[in-house]
């Protein structure tokens, strides 16, 4: 019976299927009414024989109805758009499922992972239903570490057909982008901010949803459309930080040119609201100070904190300000040069983005002493002692994540090198995220490789013109990006240790002639420095595709095409624990212009 009810989950078929199949869809109603009301038909059926004939302590169980108990994996899978879309919590359907969901939900007192990918919604009912479980639990020790929530487009309905786009905002040509984000001048009209407070039966959001739940080691958000789902996040985050692992953080396309995205700077800005006591009693505007990120780490790190009173602290804090003020200087927000730009306004995520250009300053020798923090050798260290308050004390209140993914989330520099701590990060995913070329120039510089001392014997041993060893303090395995450029091959080239990169996704999706990184420089900066370690790699050059399905540079994806002699060097064996391989390859690189002779040679047994 345990091993039964393990696992809940809910597999959508296919679009095509016929009526027949399709009533398989029928097995998330009756799974649900299982686990909220147990076997009925058995305690019927034994009601009704004349003589029952098994005993009391068989029947018993079966009204107690411990099916949930056993339940550690609840998953709702996304499906097709016109079957998923009854299920909307808009609707009659979608708010059924919802309260089931909660009843059965609330019963399951040792769920570890919970996965609603469905784009319908969820009701504050599930998650007051996950929340309760840490008040059930011996020793307040709640056994739910993973979220995953992908969020409805709550902006369209989608039985209008006539769908109006959300206004977009129309960024000045004098604005300057500072480390923190953009900064309006002050002629530019301020962000309307509420006069008054919400009140709970005016909120047409759902409320309370992530600042109920217990600490995670896991979240992932996605498709975020309403800026009160990041304060609640922040909540969660908040109260998680000794405790999170692995961060996943996506912006629905539609709201992309939205106040709340992007990152801004100002004197007058805030990140959160600290004396509301829920997001409809905020009275901060839409403009928040770093944006997204600033808002998710707003309760664990203050970027208008005041620096420590110790003078060497403060010596030191002051330094690396003004390092950072320095790498990335404060430059006029321009846009890409495209030929469908217009009137200022950015039309899609992909295609143009903010530039921010660095300055090459020199480091000051106090930030190059970066802690030597060896990568983790198993996941059994991860728990305990790993993250605990007195780790969180010598890292300055950073987050220890080891898995970071983002989409659509503008990048803020002061946000991202103090509110995370890098060395414990193995794996990084940015996909349409505006100044992420900033960011590996950053990350190139602050954590460089330095020259460790060596040990006694290796000294005595050792020539008298031969080097140190290089120390490396990023422990990055796993990178996937959608825009590459020259400062990420750079970093991954100079920053991280030979032959330790695992998995290397690189797409460029942008709309452009040809990708600004040639695959002769990807070839020998990645793949033949980590020859020994990789175990999944991609290359992908071809353009991301506009509304209409059209094409600007159907031949982009030739860009990219390796070599014979590259293919010949990644499958000749040097490349020995590679396992997924996926490039283009060119079909008239291996046909011969003149036919060449062929002979088959067959040995046959005696």
């Amino acid at each position: 019976m345990p091993q039964i009810y393990s696992r809940f989950d809910i597999v959508w078929p296919d679009s095509d299927a016929v009526a027949a199949e399709s009533k398989s869809v029928d097995a998330l109603t009756h799974g649900l009414s299982t686990l909220c009301l147990g076997s009925s038909f058995a305690r019927r059926a034994h009601l009704r024989r004349p003589t029952p004939s098994a005993p009391v302590e068989v029947v018993r169980p079966l009204r107690q109805n411990t099916y949930a108990e056993y339940t550690r994996k609840f998953s709702l899978g996304n499906g097709p758009s016109e079957w998923v879309s009854e299920y909307l919590i808009s609707k009659e359907s979608g708010k059924m499922l919802g309260t089931l969901v909660a009843l059965a939900i609330e019963k399951m007192i040792n769920l570890e992972t919970f996965v609603w990918d469905m784009p319908t919604g969820v009701l504050s009912d599930v998650f007051l239903a996950l929340g309760s479980h840490q008040d059930k639990s011996p020793s307040d020790e709640c056994k739910l570490e993973k979220v995953w929530v992908r969020w409805h487009d709550s902006y369209r309905d989608t039985t209008i057909t006539d769908y109006v786009e959300p206004a977009q905002t129309v960024i000045p040509p004098s604005a300057t982008l500072t480390p923190i984000g953009i900064l309006l001048p002050s002629s530019a009209e301020d962000s309307p901010r509420p006069s008054t407070t919400i009140g709970y039966g005016d909120c047409q959001l759902e409320y309370p949803t992530f600042s109920v739940l217990p600490p995670l080691r896991s979240l992932t958000v996605l498709e975020i459309d309403q800026l009160a789902y990041l304060e609640e996040m922040s909540v969660l985050i908040e109260r998680s930080r000794s405790r999170l692992q692995e961060l996943r953080v996506g912006i629905n396309s539609h709201v992309i040119q939205l106040d709340f995205v992007k990152a801004w700077d100002g004197s007058d800005l805030r990140q959160v609201d600290h004396d509301a006591h829920w997001f409809g009693a905020s009275m901060l505007g839409e403009r928040r100070l770093g944006g997204v990120l600033g808002v998710l780490f707003g309760r664990i790190y203050d970027i208008r904190r005041t620096s420590p009173s110790k003078a060497d602290v403060h010596d030191e804090s002051s330094t690396t300000q003004n390092a950072s003020q320095a790498e990335v200087a404060a430059v006029s927000y321009v846009e890409v040069t495209r030929p469908w730009a217009e009137n200022n306004v950015l039309t899609s995520a992909g295609s143009i983005v903010p530039t921010l250009e660095t300055t090459d300053a020199p480091s000051p020798p106090d930030r190059r002493r970066q802690p030597d923090v060896p990568p983790r050798q198993s996941p059994a260290n991860s728990a305990g002692t790993q993250f605990g308050e007195s780790a969180f004390r010598k890292f300055e209140g950073k987050l220890r994540l080891r898995t970071l993914e983002l989409e659509r989330v503008p990048l803020s520099m002061q946000v991202c090198t103090k509110a995370l701590d890098w060395t414990t990060l193995t794996t990084l995913t940015l996909l349409d995220c505006p100044y992420h070329e900033s960011l590996w120039k950053v990350l190139k510089r602050q954590f460089a490789p330095t020259s460790g001392p060596t040990s006694p014997a290796a000294s005595a041993t050792s020539k008298p013109g031969q080097t140190s060893a290089l120390h490396y303090s990023l422990a990055l395995k796993h990178i996937h990006t959608d825009q590459a450029s020259t400062a990420l091959i750079s970093f991954v080239k100079e920053t991280l240790a030979p032959n330790s990169l695992e998995v290397f996704f690189l797409h460029d999706r942008r709309q452009s002639p040809a990708p600004n990184v040639p695959v002769d420089q990807i070839f020998k900066s990645v793949i033949v420095r980590h020859r020994s370690s990789l175990r999944k790699l991609l290359l992908d050059s071809s353009e991301k595709r506009g509304r209409n399905n059209t094409s600007l540079s159907p031949l982009r994806w030739r860009a990219w095409v390796p070599t014979s002699d590259m293919v010949l060097y990644m499958t000749s064996g040097k490349m020995s624990k590679l396992t997924e391989l996926s490039i283009a390859l060119y079909y008239r690189d291996w046909v011969s212009p003149t036919p060449l002779p062929l002979s088959f040679s067959f040995t046959l047994p005696s």
